[in-house]
């Protein structure tokens, strides 16, 4: 099944487009959407919303794994923002029919790493090793995450189903 993984942010969006079967995951995309703050927040969203549709028709994408939304005391302000791109995505799920899983920061680091209290560069470099390629970013290494903790999640269901 071919699933996509999105980091949320309003400044970078990361993704990933993999195909999980069981035991196995292969990466047939990647990439980040990028917006400038010089730009207005319409058109920011809608920049993120072309863009990851467009990618989600030319995969024929069936899963969505993305963030629970979380903010830092200290940036409350943040959390707004964040849960408008989130919306769009979470918009997107559902025009598409797509199966929706949502996974905290550290359920999906520690599905990729065993810890979920781990740095951004060791999710990074885990990625890099798994894929046994450069990951540009650190958002699309985020995005690989959740699809990591989603195949986990399916695996489970296909075990507890026999």
């Amino acid at each position: 099944m071919m699933v996509i993984g999105i980091d949320v942010g309003l400044r970078t969006t990361g993704y990933v487009v993999c195909q999980v079967r069981s035991a196995q995951i292969e990466l047939i995309d990647d990439g980040q959407i990028v917006t400038r703050s010089s730009q207005r927040l319409s058109e920011r969203l809608h920049s993120i919303y072309a863009q990851l549709e467009k990618v989600i028709r030319s995969h024929s994408v069936e899963i969505m794994a993305i963030e629970r939304l979380y903010s830092h005391y200290k940036h409350p302000a943040t959390l707004g923002v964040l849960a408008q791109v989130r919306g769009i995505v979470v918009l997107l799920s559902h025009q598409y029919g797509l199966d929706l899983h949502e996974y905290s920061p550290t359920r999906a680091r520690k599905a990729m790493l065993g810890a979920g209290n781990v740095r951004s560069a060791q999710v990074k470099r885990m990625g890099e090793s798994m894929l046994k390629r450069k990951i540009r970013s650190q958002h699309i290494a985020d995005a690989l995450s959740l699809v990591i903790a989603f195949s986990h999640y399916y695996k489970a269901q296909k075990f507890t189903a026999r």
